[in-house]
């Protein structure tokens, strides 16, 4: 189940997110592995992670 405040991050973030947990069908961890599948699914992932770590908070601050 994904988060309904994604919807106000970016929308490669939300493509980011959405890659991160299909990755997780195919290796249950935060292995190397697991980090290569991400990369195909989103090459540049490292962005959208790096915008969550700095920005992830924010986007429970929302009120629609």
């Amino acid at each position: 189940v994904l988060n309904w405040r994604l919807a106000f991050a970016p929308v490669e973030v939300a493509r980011y997110v959405v890659a991160h947990e299909a990755a997780h069908l195919r290796h249950m961890d935060h292995s190397s592995k697991f980090w290569s599948t991400v990369a195909a699914l989103v090459p540049h992932h490292e962005r959208s992670r790096a915008w969550l770590r700095s920005h992830g908070q924010s986007l429970y601050r929302q009120r629609f």
